[in-house]
Parts: structure tokens; C-alpha cells; sequence
């Protein structure tokens, strides 16, 4: 029996998605007079039940068109990743803040981030062949290429160390940051933020003390508990000195060391906020979110952070 006009059975994890034929008919004419929400249905069955991108840009983009600030969003989300189009996906990332989109800013800030970062083919090929021969600075620039553009934390970490292994000073600061946040490898941490502040990277000093000072950031279980008692009950101080016991006794850096320096960031903590939009830098995709703490920090005095702001690609 010929099955080919048989609709598809909705895929595990898209069956809120799933449409039936006549479902489709009645949007779709919805969509072509001008109803975002039908065209929006109709992008998110196609892309996650059927699993056609030319059907689901196609009713992504009419959505969009039609005023519609999710699939604005969508849209832009879409033509940033991989640097498909940054112009295109500018215009759309701002159609979707314009209309409301709680993410817009920070998608906006991270395609601005791409922007700036960006490489043509020939530029990438050309600074692929300079990182090779030694040069530290082509090899940086594809850090910052793929951490802003991709997001693919293989390749940035690939390049970030042989820019770094060249003596370039913001790649050794950036490797020992990484290395730092991940609270893993302290002693690689430590080298490379000696390195890079005897290369005259202005913000490794303080990196440096961070790392030396906080090895020792043990708790036993009755002072944890206390902690946590007082952490809960809005002390900044304890909530920060949690984020650094899970940090590097827990190695647990994305878990309950973010949530507690997320916490003490919040209380008001000004080193707190200062590593928390560090943090979130170095992430590649919260740099609005990141100036939003930097600006925190240098508000309730961490002289550094002005510095900080100013690395923040599209700020």
C-alpha cells in the first residue's frame, strides 16, 4: 500500500506540535491572511514533526512578518547561529525587543558580539594558516571567533591554548578564567594567570589572588549548615562563600556554585556581581546579561569592573 500521503506520526517529545491534515489546511489560510500565531503553529510542526527546514523557515518568516515577537525572535535566533546572517538576524532580534521579547536584549547583545568577531571563509582560512605557523594573535581571533560565533567550546579551547602557548596575553587571562570557572585544573590556572599578568594583562593580578586565596575554601558540614541558614536568609557574604565551596571542593561550577554566586550577586555582593558577568562572558551567549552584573559591580565599587564592560563584545 502506498503510504506517501499519510501524514507523519508525531515524533516522541513533538507531540504538542503534531497537526492533522485538516488541521493544517485551516491554518495555513489563516497564516496567508495574515495570522502569525497559525503560521507560527505551522513552523513548529513542520520543523519539529516533520522535520522540514525549508517548511518551517518558510512559515517561521511569515510570522515574523506578520508581528509576531516569539517567531522574531526564532527568526534571529536562527540566521545568527553559525553566523548565517548577522544583518538580517540584527533587524529581526530588534522587530522581536520592539514587540516585547524579554530575550531580545541578549540575544541582540550576543549577535553584536558575533559581529564583531566575525571572520569571512578567506579570513578564517588565513588566520586558520597564521595560528599554525605561531601567530598568537590570528590564533586568539579564532578563539573569540568560534566562543562568540559558533559557541562550540572545543574550538575556542583549541585556539584560546595555542594563543595562549604564544604568549598572547588576553588568551592566557581567558584560559586561566576558563580553567578557574570550570574549578577544575587550579594549578593550569594559576600558571596561565601568572603569565598573562607578567605579560601585562591589568585584570590577571586580581585573577591570580582569586585563585591563590580560594584553594583553601573548605567547609565543614556544621559550618556549611550555618551558611546556608544564613545565605537563605539574604547574607551576600554567605552565600558567596558557598559559591566558592562548591566551586572548588565540589568542582561543581555550573550547579550549586553558579546558584549561590548568582545568590550573592543578587544580595548585592559586589565581587559576586564581578564573577558572575565573568562568568556569563565567558559563556558566549549572556553578554547582555553579563554587563547588566558588571555594571552592578563597578556601581557598588569594584574598581575593575569598568575594565570588564569594556571586553564585553557589543557593549
Amino acid at each position: 500500500m502506498d503510504n506517501s500521503n499519510t501524514p507523519a506520526a508525531p515524533i516522541s517529545g513533538a507531540s504538542s506540535y503534531f497537526l492533522t491534515p485538516e488541521q493544517q489546511a485551516v491554518l495555513a489560510l489563516k497564516a496567508e491572511a495574515g495570522d502569525a500565531e497559525a503560521a507560527l503553529r505551522l513552523s513548529n510542526y513542520h520543523g519539529f514533526v516533520r522535520r522540514d527546514q525549508e517548511q518551517q523557515l518558510r512559515w517561521l518568516q511569515l510570522a515574523a512578518k506578520s508581528g509576531h515577537a516569539v517567531a522574531q525572535y526564532n527568526l534571529a535566533s536562527d540566521l545568527s547561529t553559525g553566523g548565517k546572517d548577522l544583518a538580517e538576524a540584527t533587524h529581526w532580534a530588534e522587530e522581536a525587543r520592539r514587540n516585547g521579547n524579554a530575550d531580545a536584549d541578549r540575544l541582540l547583545a550576543a549577535i553584536r558580539a558575533a559581529q564583531s568577531t566575525m571572520l569571512t571563509p578567506e579570513e578564517q582560512a588565513a588566520a586558520v594558516a597564521k595560528a599554525e605557523a605561531g601567530d598568537a594573535g590570528a590564533a586568539f581571533r579564532l578563539s573569540r571567533y568560534y566562543n562568540f560565533v559558533h559557541q562550540d567550546r572545543v574550538q575556542t579551547r583549541k585556539w584560546r591554548k595555542l594563543a595562549a602557548e604564544g604568549g598572547h596575553a588576553s588568551a592566557q587571562y581567558d584560559l586561566a578564567v576558563t580553567l578557574y570557572m570550570e574549578g577544575e585544573q587550579l594549578a593550569q590556572a594559576t600558571h596561565w594567570a601568572a603569565e598573562a599578568r607578567k605579560n601585562g594583562d591589568k585584570d590577571a593580578a586580581r585573577l591570580l589572588h582569586e585563585i591563590e586565596a580560594l584553594q583553601s575554601a573548605a567547609l565543614g558540614v556544621e559550618e556549611q549548615a550555618a551558611l546556608v541558614a544564613k545565605a537563605e536568609a539574604g547574607d551576600s557574604e554567605a552565600a558567596f562563600r558557598l559559591s566558592k565551596y562548591h566551586h572548588f571542593v565540589h568542582q561543581d561550577g555550573r550547579g550549586q556554585g553558579r546558584r549561590w554566586l548568582r545568590r550573592a550577586a543578587e544580595g548585592g555582593h559586589a565581587v559576586a556581581q564581578y564573577n558572575l558577568a565573568v562568568v556569563l562572558q565567558m559563556d558566549g551567549a549572556f553578554l547582555a546579561e553579563a554587563a547588566r552584573w558588571a555594571r552592578e559591580a563597578l556601581r557598588n565599587g569594584d574598581a575593575d569592573a569598568g575594565r570588564l564592560l569594556q571586553k564585553i563584545p557589543g557593549q
